[in-house]
């Protein structure tokens, strides 16, 4: 019996040579309806202790299933998953191993500045509950996350040490990735002083201190991150430049540096928000003094393309988390204008984000 056209197609190629625009497009279009599954892989792994029990050496999947006390099969399927997601390989004898983005995950990693452990466990683990309330966010306005928890921007962080520390360890995560990028910003030059606002634990402070030898700064943030912040602080070694001053934004910030950061702060607060904080910089700043907002900066138009999808993601993550959102710079500069500064230059960073330069407006200076 002659073999069919069907039967001799080799498994994986596609039958038909040349899909149509209608193909393409619906492709595209189931990519990002399933898209989730990629983040709970990742999660599954983590949790499972993937990464660090393929840290060592490669591993085939019956001897990993008896470490991390998992049923054989099901292990093997989650390992040639994260294949694709090319955080494992397989090798010609079976055997699966850790791959450089990989390593990214594992727990010992974490003092390196290149792990994405926590950002996993964060969007996996008390993040991933928010999305389903996707819808109630845009019909109400309000964050999913008070729907769900009763509890407004970070007041929920205080129920829970564990989801708190996983929050800071994600935001951490984050920030180390543009850290090199903000160092590099020529407008340190001559500066003597800077004020990191809302600093956390002082991970930026403390790295634009280690690029910039003459510059001494100050983390002010809330009494909550004190503990933390001296903690880094200490174990840097460059306490003598560096100190932590604790406060609310919303009412002052250390006054007379040279330059203050606000590095993911603005993005989390509704205007009437942004602008206290705003107002609180330009009252505390120096003639000469720079006020640095560094977020994503939304374009007037999104289109397809990675940069714009993170902006998108970004923007919906805020109003069903926290009640905030993205701007485009023309938002940014009116709520700076407001606050009697003039927006600047803006540079483009590393993973999505900008820095915006600021400068207090001078008597009778335009806008």
């Amino acid at each position: 019996m002659p073999q069919t056209t069907a039967s001799r197609v080799a498994p994986g190629r596609d039958a038909v040579a040349s899909p149509t625009a209608a193909h393409r497009d619906a492709a595209r279009l189931v990519r990002h309806i399933v898209s989730g599954w990629r983040c709970q892989a990742l999660h599954s792994a983590v949790r499972l202790g993937v990464p660090e029990g393929l840290a060592a050496a490669p591993r085939h999947a019956s001897d990993l299933a008896a470490t991390l006390d998992c049923q054989v099969d099901s292990l093997t399927r989650l390992l040639r998953a994260l294949c694709a997601l090319g955080v494992c390989s397989q090798r010609r004898d079976g055997r699966f191993a850790l791959t450089s983005s990989g390593r990214m995950l594992c727990a010992d990693s974490a003092g390196e500045g290149a792990s994405l452990r926590a950002l996993v466990q964060w969007w996996g683990g008390p993040l991933w509950p928010m999305w389903a309330e996707l819808e109630y966010s845009v019909r109400t306005g309000r964050s999913a996350r008070q729907k769900l928890s009763g509890s407004s921007h970070y007041a929920f962080l205080d129920e829970s040490p564990e989801v708190a520390r996983t929050f800071h360890d994600a935001q951490r995560a984050m920030t180390a990735l543009v850290l090199d990028d903000l160092a590099r910003w020529p407008g340190w030059h001559g500066a003597r002083t800077a004020v990191d606002v809302g600093g956390g634990h002082a991970q930026v402070m403390l790295a634009l201190l280690r690029a910039h030898p003459t510059l001494r700064g100050i983390v002010f943030d809330q009494p909550h991150a004190q503990a933390g912040a001296i903690a880094q602080i200490d174990a840097s070694g460059l306490a003598p430049r560096c100190a932590f001053e604790s406060g609310s934004f919303f009412d002052r910030v250390p006054q007379g540096a040279d330059r203050y950061v606000l590095k993911s702060i603005l993005h989390n607060w509704d205007d009437d928000s942004c602008a206290a904080i705003l107002s609180a910089c330009c009252a505390a700043a120096a003639p000469g003094s720079i006020v640095l907002i560094v977020e994503r900066v939304r374009p007037r138009r999104l289109r397809p393309g990675h940069r714009d999808e993170s902006v998108a993601r970004t923007d919906l993550n805020m109003l069903a988390g926290l009640g905030g959102r993205e701007r485009s710079f023309e938002e940014y500069a009116a709520l700076l204008d407001a606050a009697g500064f003039v927006a600047g230059d803006v540079m483009a960073l590393s993973f999505e984000f900008s820095v915006i330069e600021a400068r207090v407006r001078a008597a009778g200076q335009s806008v």
